[in-house]
């Protein structure tokens, strides 16, 4: 499947189906359109066809047993659209839309997001420049969760109502992953309780297999009445999602005989995440989910595989069967 790719130096803007032989490419399971009619026509675009051959052939030589997966959470393995087209949540999202606090914490966290998001994705402003921003923005959106009295049981019934799913290819993914042994870190900024409710309300205790670990913000509630006290150390926003706030994990523990990393995120900042790890190989898989004619160059520049219009999950399974010698 690969042989054409490994010894190619063709045009670096290719189909999946046609760069990889996939039928999956456009399955018909592709997301209805959306905001601004840009759910279309899930598509991959290779940013250097030689360097990411080159890194490839080397991860099949190495195989499974060199090979760690780590993936972003929010708009990663989760779809930017719902099916029905309408804009889907973040972690933090879907418990502020949810309702199960009052209207004035919904407000108050809707204009965090309109002053602090503009900042986050701003091509103007550098990385040292919005870390403080997104600092405060987290910070305060966790604080606000303590004001307006969360606890368990809202966690729980927001997950429970909402219409969170994975995007096409992860069950397939996370199966192999599992069944090869192959270390996989959910890294998020994110909420850890969400993303743990989301895969137990999906997939039961079955997602939870030993290979698996999620490093994201921690609720730290008080045992006997649920509510809500704060949140652990540390505090992970999206500009600090790297081994500074890994080295404590046990995911850490994994890393030391595994040097090629398959990468995903949708963010610059989730390009970092594997930044600090002892790294030979990396292959920075990127989900473009808007604004694909303004950001597409810099995706390029920092991704060597960009996924543009909601795509599936079905070109990291591919690396990963082709890793594991399927």
């Amino acid at each position: 499947m690969f042989r054409s790719l490994l010894t190619s130096s063709r045009a670096a803007s290719v189909g999946v189906a046609s760069a990889l032989g996939l039928a999956t490419a456009a399955s018909s399971q592709t997301r209805a359109n959306g905001l601004n009619n840009e759910a279309r026509h899930p598509r991959a675009i290779i940013a250097n066809p030689d360097v990411f051959a080159t890194k490839l052939h080397k991860m099949v030589q190495d195989g499974p047993e060199k090979l760690l997966l780590i993936a972003d959470f929010d708009f990663t393995l989760t779809p930017y659209f719902n099916k029905d087209g309408s804009r889907g949540h973040s972690c933090h999202g879907m418990l502020a839309s949810s309702h199960v606090l009052d209207p004035e914490f919904f407000a108050k966290s809707n204009a965090l997001f309109q002053k602090f998001y503009p900042i986050e994705i701003s091509p103007i402003l550098a990385h040292d420049e919005k870390e403080p921003h997104m600092i405060e923005w987290w910070t305060t959106e966790h604080q606000l969760f303590v004001d307006h009295k969360m606890h368990r049981h809202h966690v729980q019934a927001a997950v429970a109502k909402s219409d969170i799913a994975f995007r096409d290819g992860f069950t397939a993914l996370f199966r192999d992953l599992a069944a090869h042994n192959v270390p996989t870190l959910i890294f998020s900024a994110g909420l850890a309780d969400v993303i743990h409710n989301v895969l137990q309300k999906i997939y039961k205790d079955a997602i939870f297999t030993p290979n698996l670990h999620i490093v994201s913000n921690v609720m730290q509630f008080e045992a006997s009445s649920g509510k809500l006290l704060g949140f652990h150390d540390p505090l992970i926003h999206c500009h600090n999602k790297n081994a500074t706030v890994l080295r404590d994990s046990p995911f850490w523990k994994e890393c030391e005989a595994r040097h090629n990393v398959i990468l995903l995120g949708d963010s610059v900042g989730d390009a970092q995440m594997a930044t600090g790890l002892p790294v030979h190989n990396i292959i920075k898989i990127g989900f473009l989910n808007h604004s694909q004619e303004e950001r597409l160059a810099e995706y390029l520049g920092i991704f060597d595989v960009v996924i543009i219009n909601d795509g599936t999950l079905s070109l990291p399974h591919t690396l990963v069967r082709a890793i594991a010698g399927k």
